[in-house]
């Protein structure tokens, strides 16, 4: 019989404990008990359940406590409170802090099953391992961070609007995207990435219709992503006039660019992302306000590798399996330098290290010397150029003037000593559009 998920019970009580966990088990669940609040967290760190119903007076950690706890880690977990007639009020309290529920002692018992019915069908399975999680199976963690993305990440999947994911870059964004796909009714259909950095500022238009502008649209990835998914990467590269012209493909009132007619464009749903935090993006001009609000509904965040240590060994499990070099593995010292590195890169540094020692190591262990040799490497290469620290310096000089004139760019020239011709050359080369610091005065 296939297991209707893991719940997770906690309880002071062995009497009641026990009861509960055979009233589960037999309606098809797999429980797992805890006699205390401590106990309670470590299990749902290591089980992953989908839902938790626990004690509202317990020694130690009780309920509350409990909960708090919970809700912390992991805020889209249902948890049901059990709780006797005269706690009432402190329960019903808690459902306005994200409780999902209580149930009265002495209990129903199929009041209880339907209520973990409901609980368990709000939170779906997000194991790898689990026949329904083979949607997020590409991604390898063990983070609790992690389990809370991917979480929200299947409930976004079922809803079907437009989506942003944030997170710095090598942190596995795009991989984020395509499970999204894969748990979606558009599973079936194709999944098709644009990359915004790696167009010249007029292509994008080419890039998703197929033609120039004004000849009729055919072609493009916008028609190759027909009823699938358009995942658009870099979105904060993307020219603010372009960004503009996207608005009505994402909050699908208009066709795309006003070239298609409305209600006649290609069936995509858009999943977007950028490295940059939004609201700075649109301090800066980099992200339109109008076009981040559009997506923000629903927003994802990616925790840097570095937030996740418990991650890197599993990591490093799955490369050394999908190697097939299974005789190999990583000494403690080399894994403590792994774990320790601050990973600016992140996931896609952290799998690049892991191939380099593997590759060079002459032993089946891994030292850490040649880890820490490889680590030096890597921290040499994030080192930027001069000329590239002078250009960031210049962007962030020519926002600020953008910022405090409020777009005025004759007075912004006056401010840096430059002619409006050689000013406005200025913000094209970094892409600075004066009327989006306008829009925000």
């Amino acid at each position: 019989m296939k297991s209707l998920g893991n719940v997770l019970v906690v309880d002071d009580d062995p009497d009641l404990l026990d009861l509960i966990g055979m009233r589960l088990s037999a309606a098809g669940y797999e429980v797992t008990l805890a006699s205390s609040g401590e106990e309670a967290l470590q299990c749902f760190r290591a089980q992953r359940p989908r839902a938790v119903i626990t004690d509202l007076r317990m020694d130690g950690m009780d309920g509350h406590a409990l909960f708090a706890r919970l809700h912390a880690e992991a805020p889209t977990v249902p948890v049901i409170i059990l709780t006797a007639h005269g706690t009432i009020p402190d329960a019903v309290a808690a459902t306005q802090r994200g409780l999902f529920g209580f149930l009265t002692k002495p209990f129903d018992s199929r009041e209880l099953l339907a209520r973990v019915s409901e609980a368990v069908a709000l939170s779906p399975t997000i194991a790898a391992t689990d026949a329904d999680g083979a949607w997020r199976s590409g991604i390898v963690s063990a983070s609790p961070l992690m389990d809370e993305v991917l979480r929200r990440a299947r409930r976004a999947a079922e809803d079907g609007g437009p989506l942003l994911i944030i997170g710095p870059r090598g942190s596995g964004k795009e991989m984020l995207a395509r499970a999204i796909h894969k748990a979606s009714a558009r599973a079936d259909k194709p999944f098709v990435t644009l990359v915004c950095g790696s167009l010249p500022p007029e292509g994008f238009e080419e890039a998703l219709l197929g033609v120039p502008k004004g000849k009729g649209a055919h072609g493009g990835l916008l028609a190759a992503a027909t009823g699938g998914t358009l995942y658009i990467d870099e979105l904060e590269s993307l020219p603010p006039i372009a960004q503009a012209r996207l608005l009505p493909l994402i909050r699908r009132n208009d066709g795309p660019f006003g070239i298609i007619p409305s209600g006649t464009g290609p069936d995509v749903r858009i999943l977007a992302a950028c490295e940059t935090v939004p609201e700075r993006a649109v301090q800066e001009g980099l992200l339109r306000a109008d076009l981040y609000y559009s997506l923000a509904a629903t927003t994802l965040v990616i925790p840097p590798l570095a937030d996740r240590p418990e991650d890197i060994s599993e990591i490093i499990a799955h490369c050394i399996s999908s190697a097939g070099d299974n005789g190999r593995s990583f000494s403690p010292e080399a894994l403590k330098l792994l774990q320790e590195a601050p990973w600016p890169g992140n996931t896609r540094q952290l799998m690049s290290v892991i191939g380099q020692a593997m590759q060079l190591s002459v032993a089946a262990v891994v030292p850490g010397s040649l880890v820490s040799q490889l680590l030096r490497e890597e921290s040499e290469r994030e080192m930027i150029c001069f000329d590239e620290a002078r250009r960031g310096f210049e962007r962030e000089y020519l926002v600020k003037l953008m910022q405090t004139t409020s777009g005025n760019v004759s007075q912004a020239a006056r401010i840096a000593q430059r002619n409006r011709t050689e000013f406005y050359k200025l913000l094209g080369r970094h892409g600075i559009d004066p009327a989006t610091f306008k829009t925000q005065s």
